[in-house]
Parts: structure tokens; sequence; C-alpha cells
């Protein structure tokens, strides 16, 4: 009774004893899926037949237009069957990748954390291909554990803290990578009040380095005064906003035209992105920014495009 412990998602399930009945208990090296370990395995299983589909009948989706995709792939959480991502150098490396950040960011014990770390050190991969194959959709698939109430939001914080760790490591660690800085272009990353998940802030920034971009602002950056005050000083070629929710279109609106009325910044690009952008990208149609980016892949081609 009151030595019970209940079990959380992110631990190991205990071995339980002998039933008493003749029957023995499991074997001392037999290992046990936690519940959530569970579900994660078997939406992996699912997910992974258009991918495996596509990579054995690769005719059926080479060549293909937009309106061709089958309406139930989701590219959020399989962006290898994008076209245009597929291109992106080491892809098939990057997934390879994905069951062991999973594991690792839903593991109790840290110590698998700081081993996909330096595994994805040593694969060399570039961190704008690790950023669309490998962190976005792995980030996808906890944000629909969330909303499917398959987990909670403290379990969903701690995965998006470690990922977050790994993202901001690496990304600092790959300076060999980055372009010559006196031709880099600058951009400013800022996010709504109610922007709370800032994994995405964070992919979309090593994006940006990867591609040789001096990146400023980020995942503490809000849409306030501080964000004029950094505009006023500085000159950046883009402004990117992370929306976090909907019924927040408005106050990005406001910031937009307050961001544009400044005639020394006209020449600057506006993106806007993020959760409520992926759940209604049409609210934010109209709101007077030159892009409105569903995912991370269209900011990447966004930058290309500028960077060129």
């Amino acid at each position: 009774m009151g030595d019970d412990k209940k079990e959380g998602p992110l631990e190991r399930a205990e071995e339980p004893p002998s039933t008493g009945e003749g029957k023995s208990g499991p074997t001392r090296g037999d290992v046990r899926l936690t519940s959530l370990e569970q579900r994660i395995l078997e939406s992996a299983i699912r997910g992974s037949v258009p991918r495996l589909v596509g990579a054995g009948h690769s005719n059926l989706t080479i060549g293909m237009q937009d309106g061709d995709v089958p309406a139930e792939v989701d590219f959020h959480l399989h962006p290898e069957l994008d076209p245009k991502a597929r291109e992106l150098p080491g892809t098939e490396k990057a997934i390879t990748f994905r069951a062991a950040l999973t594991q690792a960011l839903i593991e109790h014990d840290p110590r698998g954390h700081r081993d996909i770390i330096e595994e994805l050190q040593r694969s060399d991969l570039p961190m704008h291909t690790l950023a669309i194959q490998l962190f976005s959709p792995v980030a996808a698939h906890l944000g629909r554990l969330w909303c499917n109430d398959e987990t909670d939001f403290i379990q969903v914080a701690v995965a998006s803290t470690r990922l977050g760790m790994i993202v901001n490591h690496l990304s600092q660690n790959r300076s060999q990578a980055i372009r010559d800085r006196q031709k880099a272009r600058r951009v400013l990353l800022a996010r709504t009040r109610g922007a709370m998940h800032t994994i995405g802030v964070s992919i979309v920034a090593s994006c940006f380095r990867d591609m040789g971009w001096d990146v400023d602002g980020g995942a503490d950056l809000e849409l306030d005064d501080s964000l004029y005050m950094r505009l006023s000083n500085s000159s950046y070629a883009l402004l990117g906003i992370s929306v976090g929710r909907v019924d927040e279109v408005d106050e990005c609106a406001e910031a937009i035209r307050r961001v544009q009325s400044n005639r020394g910044m006209s020449k600057m690009k506006i993106a806007v992105g993020g959760p409520a952008v992926m759940k209604n990208p049409r609210a934010f149609g109209s709101i007077g920014a030159d892009m409105v980016a569903k995912s991370a892949l269209e900011v990447m081609h966004l930058a290309d495009r500028m960077g060129a």
C-alpha cells in the first residue's frame, strides 16, 4: 500500500515479484518497456511503413508533384518523403539516429543523452540535415504524444529540454562548418509570449548557423521593447518570429506593422513560423509577413535563397 511506487513513463518498469501460483517471475535479464515506450515503438513501426515503402519503391515518390502526395503522409514526422528534403546530404544516415535519439530523450538515465551527443558529433553530418531529418521529426513526435494525451507536460518538457541542449551543443561546436563571417547575413529570431516550447527556435537557429548566417536573439527574445531596440541598433536581413498560439495572430500582425513602419528596416524580410502557423497557416497569410513557414525545411529554403 504505502510502499507502492507508481511508475512514471520515463522510468523502467521494475521486475514484478513471483505470483506464487507455480509460475516463476521474469528472468533477471528481461527488459520490460514502459507504456510510453511501447506506444513510441508502436508509433515508430506504423510510421516507418510509408518510408520503407517509399525507399523500396522509389518510383512511387520520386518526381511526385505536391498534389500527388497522399494526404495521410505527415512531412513533419517523415520529411524524407519530401523530394526537396531527400536532397539533403546524409539524409539516410540521419534517419538512422531517430530511434536512438528518442530513447535518449525519454530515458531516466542521463547517460544516453550524453552518448547520443558524442555519436552525432562523430557522424559529422551537416547541422541543417540533422535539423530537418532528425531533430524536427523527433520533436514533432513528442508533440503528437502530448496532443494525443499519451504523455503529460512534464515528460514532454524534460524531453524537449534535453533535445534543446543537444541541438545547441552541436550547433555551437560546428563553427568549422560556418562560412566566412565577413560575408554572412544576419537573422534576428524572436517568439511570442505563448511560444512556450522553444525547441523549434533552436532548430531553426542551428539551420541558419550551419548555412553561414549570424544568428541573434532566439528563444529568450519576445515581441517587446527589447526586440525593437535590437532592430534599431543593428542591421538584419531577416526577422524570424515563432508564434505559439493562433490567438496571438493580432499581436504578431501589430509587431510586423510596427517594424515595417520604420523606413530603415524596409529591406529586411520577415518570416513567421512556429506551432500556431503549423496548426493554422491561413490565419497568418495576410498579416504582412514576407513568408509563412510551416516547417524548418521551408525556413531553410528561404535562407538558402536569400544567401544566394
